[in-house]
Formats: C-alpha cells, sequence, structure tokens
C-alpha cells in the first residue's frame, strides 16, 4: 500500500486526456504524473492518493523515452501553454486519436467506430492568429539553486501568460513560439512601455489598477495585424502615446484599440473599444477544397478559429462529411461570425446561423455581405428556445453544431434526438463533451455516427478538435457494418 510523499520509481505507458503520464502497480493501482511520457521510468512522490488512483509529482527522469526531444520554449514545465512540446509530434497525433477514440468508447459508450489518424498541423510553431496575455502585480519568480523565497523579490509588474494552477500568477514571457516574432516585439514593447511609467495593473482583490490584457491578433492570409490593449478605464493620452510608440517601432500593425473593461471577472473582453488607429478590425482569408475564397472581417470580440492554416483544413472535413448539393437547406447553430455558414453557402441552397451574442452576428451578416453571399441570413437567439420553436426548423435538411467547449445543454441534445435531419454534423473542441451529447442525441435511435475525423489545431497541447457526421436512420445502409456497430 502506497502513501501520501512515498517515492517510487514508475514506467509509464500512455498520457491522460489531460496530458498527465500515467502508470500502473503490480495491482492495477493507476498513478498520474505530471511532466511525463510514454516510454519514461521516472522518480516520482506521491502528492494525493485516492482509493483506485494517485497523483504524483515527477522528481527525477531515471530513463528516457525514446520519443522524448528537448523542448524549443525556455518557459516549457512553468507556463501551462504547451504541456506535450517535449514529445514527438507524430507521437502526439497517435496520442490525440487515441483521446477520441477512448472518449468515444468510455463516455459515449460507442463500440465499433473507425477512429483514422488525427490531420497534423504542417506548422506546429508560430500557428496562432491570436494570443492573449494577462497583466498582473504577481510575477512568478522561478528561484536559482539554493535560494529561499526570502531571497527574492517578487516582481510586481507581469505581462505574459499564467502559471498552472495560480490564479494570479503571471509569467513575465518573452518569447513565445505560438504566434509569430512580430507578436514577441508587441508583448516586450507593451510591457516596457507601461513598467517605464509605472502604470498599475488592475487587481482582482482590491479592484483597482488600469492596466488588464494584451491581445494580438494576427491574419495569416492578409498579413492585418491587430492589437487591443485592455485597460479598466480610457487614458487617452497614454493610450495614444503608447499606439505611437507601438507602430515606430512596428509599422506592420494595421490597427490599434484600446478596449474598456470594468468587469470584475477577469475576462479579455471590453464592454467599450476606442479605435486608436487603422479601421478597428482586421480581415482573414479561407480557401475551400475548390480554391473558392472567402474573407472575413474580424473585430476585437469576434470568434474565429485560432489556427487558420488548420481551419481551413477543418472546414474542408466538414464539406466532405456534408455531402452537400445545392438543394440542400442548412440550420448552422452556434455559428460565432459566420465563418461556417458562409465558408459552405456556394455548395447549398440556404444556409440560417444562429447565435445568442448579437456582436457575433452582425460581424456575420457584414461578412454576408462582404463576400455577396446572399443565401446565409443569421439570426440572434439561445439555441435552446430555437430548437423548441418546431417552425423554425422545418424547411432544413441538415445541421451543423459547432458549441463551446462545454458542449449542449442535455434538453437540446433531448431536442435533436427527436428531429429528423437528413444529417447532423457536430463540431467540437473537446471529445468528452461531444461523446457524453452524441450519447443523448443516439439515445433515442435515430441517429447513428456516419464519420469521425479529428483534426490537430493546437500542436504540443492535449487539445484536440473533432468531426463527427450522424445520419437518420431511415437512411442507413443496413451493410454497413461501421454504422451497425455504432447502433
Amino acid at each position: 500500500m502506497i502513501k501520501k510523499n512515498d517515492e517510487l520509481v514508475v514506467k509509464i505507458f500512455e498520457l491522460s486526456s489531460e496530458g498527465k503520464g500515467v502508470s500502473k502497480l503490480d495491482d492495477g493501482f493507476v498513478i498520474f504524473s505530471e511532466g511525463t511520457l510514454p516510454g519514461d521510468e521516472a522518480l516520482v512522490q506521491i502528492r494525493k492518493k485516492k482509493s483506485n488512483f494517485a497523483e504524483a509529482k515527477l522528481i527525477e527522469i531515471v530513463k528516457r523515452s525514446e520519443f522524448r526531444i528537448d523542448p524549443r520554449c525556455s518557459y516549457f514545465g512553468i507556463c501551462g501553454g504547451c504541456k506535450i512540446q517535449n514529445y514527438e509530434y507524430s507521437k502526439q497525433l497517435e496520442y490525440k486519436t487515441k483521446v477520441v477514440k477512448d472518449a468515444f468508447e468510455r463516455i459515449g459508450k460507442f463500440t465499433g467506430l473507425t477512429i483514422p489518424d488525427a490531420l497534423g498541423s504542417e506548422e506546429i510553431f508560430f500557428y496562432r492568429n491570436k494570443m492573449e496575455f494577462s497583466f498582473s502585480d504577481d510575477e512568478w519568480v522561478t528561484l536559482p539553486s539554493g535560494h529561499s523565497v526570502e531571497d527574492i523579490e517578487a516582481g510586481k509588474f507581469a505581462l505574459g501568460l499564467h502559471v498552472p494552477k495560480f490564479y494570479s500568477k503571471i509569467i513575465n514571457i518573452e518569447q513565445c513560439f505560438l504566434q509569430s516574432e512580430i507578436s514577441n516585439d508587441i508583448l516586450n514593447f507593451t510591457r516596457d512601455f507601461f513598467k517605464s511609467r509605472s502604470i498599475s495593473v488592475y487587481s482582482t482583490k482590491t479592484q483597482q489598477g488600469f492596466l488588464r490584457f494584451l491581445i494580438v491578433r494576427q491574419s495569416r492570409n492578409t498579413g492585418d495585424l491587430m492589437v487591443n490593449i485592455i485597460t479598466y478605464d480610457h487614458d487617452k493620452e497614454l493610450i495614444e502615446e503608447y499606439s505611437e510608440g507601438l507602430q515606430t517601432r512596428i509599422p506592420q500593425i494595421t490597427t490599434i484599440i484600446n478596449s474598456v473593461s470594468q468587469s470584475k471577472a477577469q475576462v479579455a473582453r471590453g464592454e467599450k473599444e476606442f479605435v486608436i488607429s487603422g479601421n478597428g478590425y482586421i480581415n482573414e482569408k479561407l480557401r475551400t477544397g475548390t480554391g473558392k475564397e472567402y474573407s472575413f472581417k474580424i473585430s476585437p470580440a469576434s470568434f474565429f478559429q485560432t489556427n487558420t492554416l488548420q481551419a481551413e483544413k477543418l472546414f474542408n472535413v466538414l464539406t466532405e462529411f456534408g455531402e452537400f448539393s445545392d438543394s440542400d437547406n442548412v440550420l448552422d447553430l452556434y455559428c460565432g461570425a459566420g465563418s461556417i455558414s458562409i465558408f459552405i453557402s456556394g455548395m447549398v441552397n440556404k444556409v440560417l446561423g444562429i447565435e445568442i451574442i448579437e456582436d457575433s452576428i452582425i460581424d456575420a451578416r457584414k461578412n454576408a455581405q462582404l463576400n455577396n453571399v446572399a443565401n446565409a441570413e443569421f439570426m440572434v437567439s439561445d439555441i435552446k428556445d430555437f430548437l423548441e420553436s418546431e417552425l423554425s426548423i422545418q424547411g432544413y435538411n441538415q445541421l451543423i453544431l459547432d458549441p463551446p467547449r462545454s458542449g449542449l445543454h442535455p434538453k437540446i441534445c433531448d431536442i435533436l434526438s427527436d428531429t429528423n435531419f437528413e444529417k447532423i454534423i457536430y463540431v467540437s473542441c473537446n471529445p468528452h463533451t461531444q461523446a457524453r451529447d452524441l450519447q443523448i442525441i443516439c439515445g433515442h435511435g435515430k441517429y447513428l455516427i456516419d464519420r469521425v475525423q479529428p483534426v490537430d489545431m493546437f500542436p504540443h497541447t492535449y487539445h484536440i478538435e473533432n468531426v463527427v457526421s450522424l445520419v437518420n436512420d431511415k437512411n442507413w445502409n443496413a451493410n454497413d457494418t461501421d454504422l451497425a456497430d455504432s447502433r
């Protein structure tokens, strides 16, 4: 029997869905350990013990996995952004494919499904088009060997990324490999500018302070570059001075915005926006598999897939699964700024996008106009309220779902389980909530899983996007063994 603080050597055989190494003792007792990889032999210390599993801290790698590599980022192991950057990318894709398979078998109770390999990203660094950095008066300080906390004067000004499990701790990031070198220049200039002027940082404890967040959005296909500095209030003179200095240093910037948020919650979104320079948005383009190109205006609060190149791959998988024709009428629920609706508009008769966030619908309508798309309409509505109105879904034969990470409300799943769409396509960034929802939707026997395809949108993290198509039972071919097993 093991107990808290015990140290033991374990062999890691897989990663959990949260990127922790998994090992088992001879009696089947499971141990999860941060910082370990399949193939590692590691000395770990038990920190928490439950009846059938324990969580352990890594003390030392006794024998390295053959798939362990040196991480590129110097903040690896402290910053929570890229937990498996030290794992060969081909093995990351194998791991993510297994995460989807396990979720559908364990949570969804689906058996016999064919889960293809996750589609990898051609670029595994500098792939993000959006980064959010936080200001904090509580800087994370790494102690030099042989020093104690008392020896170190903790910084009171930080701009960077969060330390896992610490609510306010921020690492002063100087170089991140997720977005671009220009993004790093913006980050460092911003920190130096405000720190040199002793500008205060907002504190959730005192609910006072000026600086809150820095958001950088960068178009992959047009070169547009947005800087959005989020503050507690608007100091026109200070922000204009910052804007002038920033544009002198980085002339590639096309628009600068000062969003103001007095919300107590630490959410990187403003209630008011002041356009300091440029037009207040950036343009991005997506290309379909047939080469057709669509443009999108992205405002500060707009949702847009954060990996542009993989978004094209993801949307092309969706269109392949949909097998759309010019007779199809499609509902796009959780449509955001209309990217999916517009992307498929040239393949269908009409599409209606539904979203509860009014700003997103405003952007979606503008994007439809920008692309001269006349067969896509958008409306603001709570998704559950929309579905409960039977007249609202009449005349539509296909449905697309792309909900938040938390998935669908159980009531929405119940409603969908009793609908008669020819096909439902569910896009999710969380295969666990997706499998949970699909168990309910398929539970009434009307829908069967047809195809599944994971797409890696976030290399070096444990996150995976997944596309699933459901077919109506009346269209089911009894000779299709995959569908028969998923029943």
